[in-house]
């Protein structure tokens, strides 16, 4: 214990003219007598006090000189010095992933971090970080409590995986050169097949949350269109808890009632059934798991115990192909379902192949063009190279696997804020970027100087990437994890308004090509917004619950902590104002009460007894 003020202690002097003041008080001895006539005519006055008494030790006493320390200690302010997770710069990474919706762990982990914010001095600087699917920074060198604890309040648990590698990076990149900076990962951890954090991460601590709790999940939900106009559901119920469960998995299917399939799910197994329903226009399914009385079941996580689907053949773009063209490029066109070769003069999309797109109309495709988009120069050509980069996660290459990828002959790009998607060494072979207002893909090659026609992936990649270019549900009747962004295409001038699983509205600028917030599992509904109020429907996106998350898997992540060099940087001080405040006011009313409330013992004389 240490004092902020130590020369108050002085004050404990006063101690000394308490006991004085006890020594000097008036004390007269009782006697009783059978008359007081004989002192009628006394001339001088007689007093039996005594002026000095011998201290004792009385209940009084004690109480006020207890008082008198427990004061004298406030005035001094004692403290004590508790070694603190925090530093002159923290970064909390908070966790945010499906995970962490098991058992209460993302609470926990909220209710830690507001404690460690309680605890922060005006030295203390904090910034957050939100290590969900796609990491975010939610506070940067803040110092303001209030709105730290607003931002930790805020955070819910999504449906998708956790990118700590990427949290991470963000956490480092906020270092500052002139004070330390030490990292918490509030995290579960995951799995190192889920997150390959390089390890052990320098200047950071793991706080681990890993509460468990019986979970059944919604593993698997998906669905199919038949020829005799029924649309066959296929889903799949795991059990990660220890006892057998029986629930109903009930789907419901636009305007048909609802149908109810019990099922038996042993402990540690899975069930896989299916059913089939009519289908309908732009037809919404969604699956939910309950109890016997027809209500959502209780378990661990409440995030995994539902799933959607959409329905829909979406509305059919027109695809012009200029340039020199080839077989693979029209059989592609051809066979995707809502798109069709361009009969008029203005073509919902272009494949330009290897002619000028020096200005674009509409959302291309770009095979190795003569004149590039604004933003990108030709600097070079590379010969007999191949693939060796593959951004992961990338949506436009899901499925598709380019290691074998060779090509005879490729621009070399200079393309400053274009995303590359494939890469040869430091040659970028696939970008993604935006040009005149239209979305773009650029392919650095020409499909006939590769042998991708003939790889098995050409035909989804083709997919892909004609969906993206659409900007419309068809891609979003495939379901992606939660987490995985919208892709927009508003046209000029128009807002874009994302209807969210809530049933919040968000709107955006008709600038933003991506929309990133749908970690919540549900369906997505965009509508495009013209300047004159008039409404188009945009692509409808559904996101489900990572079935990987549903175990709620832990681990310990490896840390090293870095060494400060202040003590006092790290350190919390606890004052005990509060603690002896209280205690001197109750010391002041127990005292009050011995004084003049306590009942005091006397003697009683019987009537006629005498003294």
């Amino acid at each position: 214990m240490s004092f902020l003020t130590p020369s108050a202690l002085l004050l404990s002097v006063l101690a000394v003219p308490l006991v004085v003041l006890y020594m000097l008080r008036t004390r007269r001895h009782r006697q009783e007598v059978p008359s007081v006539m004989l002192w009628e005519r006394a001339g001088v006055a007689v007093t039996s006090a005594v002026p000095w008494q011998k201290p004792k030790v009385t209940a009084l006493l004690i109480l006020q000189m207890l008082a008198l320390l427990l004061f004298v200690f406030l005035l001094a302010r004692p403290f004590s010095r508790e070694e603190s997770l925090l530093g002159p710069h923290t970064v909390f990474v908070m966790d945010t992933s499906g995970s962490m919706a098991m058992a209460g762990r993302l609470d926990a982990a909220k209710q830690r971090a507001l404690d460690l914010i309680n605890d922060a001095s005006a030295g203390n600087v904090i910034s957050i970080v939100e290590a969900g699917p796609r990491p975010r920074i939610l506070a940067a060198l803040a110092r303001d409590p209030a709105e730290l604890r607003d931002v930790i309040s805020g955070l819910t648990p999504g449906g998708g995986l956790e990118n700590l590698d990427g949290a991470i990076a963000i956490a480092n990149g906020l270092a500052t050169p002139d004070r330390p900076t030490r990292i918490l990962i509030f995290s579960d951890g995951g799995t190192p097949e889920l997150t390959p954090v390089a390890e052990p991460v320098i200047g950071a601590e793991h706080l681990l949350f890993d509460a468990t709790a019986d979970n059944l999940a919604i593993t698997a939900f998906s669905g199919e269109g038949s020829a005799d106009g029924k649309v066959r559901l296929f889903f799949e119920v795991s059990n990660f808890g220890s006892g057998a469960r029986d629930v109903a998995v009930t789907i419901s299917a636009g305007s048909q009632p609802d149908v109810s399939i019990p099922i038996t799910v042993p402990a540690g197994g899975r069930i896989r059934d299916g059913v089939r329903v009519e289908a309908e226009s732009d037809l919404t399914v969604s699956a939910s798991l309950q109890d016997g009385q027809g209500l959502p079941i209780e378990d661990g996580n409440p995030l995994d115990n539902s799933a959607d689907l959409v329905f829909g053949e979406g509305e059919t773009r027109s695809v012009a192909i200029v340039g020199t063209g080839s077989l693979f490029l029209d059989a592609l066109v051809g066979s995707v379902t809502g798109f069709v070769p361009a009969a008029g003069d203005a073509p919902d999309l272009l494949i330009i192949d290897g002619e000028d797109a020096g200005e674009l109309t509409a959302p291309s495709w770009l095979l190795r063009p003569t004149t590039p988009p604004a933003g990108i120069t030709i600097t070079g050509v590379v010969q007999n190279t191949a693939a060796s980069y593959q951004r992961p996660g990338e949506p436009l290459l899901a499925n598709v696997d380019l290691s074998s990828l060779a090509i005879a002959e490729a621009d070399i790009v200079e393309a400053p804020g274009w995303l590359p998607l494939v890469k040869a060494g430091d040659v970028p072979l696939v970008l993604l970027g935006e040009a005149d207002g239209h979305r773009v893909v650029y392919f650095t090659f020409d499909l006939t100087e590769s042998n991708l026609p003939i790889q098995v992936g050409f035909p989804i990649l083709g997919t892909h990437v004609l969906r993206y270019l659409a900007g419309q549900d068809l891609a979003s009747l495939v379901p992606g994890p939660a987490g995985q962004p919208i892709a927009l295409a508003p046209p000029p001038g128009s807002t874009t308004l994302v209807s969210t699983p809530s049933g919040a509205t968000r709107k955006l600028p008709a600038s933003v090509g991506l929309f990133e917030d749908t970690a919540a599992p549900g369906i997505y509904r965009v509508t495009y917004q013209s300047e004159a109020g008039e409404l188009r429907p945009g692509p409808i996106a559904v996101r489900q619950f990572v079935a990987a998350e549903a175990s709620g898997p832990s681990r310990t992540i490896a840390t090293e902590p870095l060494a400060l060099a202040s003590v006092d940087s790290t350190a919390v001080v606890g004052e005990w104002t509060a603690l002896i405040l209280l205690a001197l006011l109750s010391l002041l009313l127990l005292e009050w009460w011995v004084g003049h409330g306590a009942p005091r013992p006397g003697r009683r004389h019987p009537r006629g007894e005498s003294a």
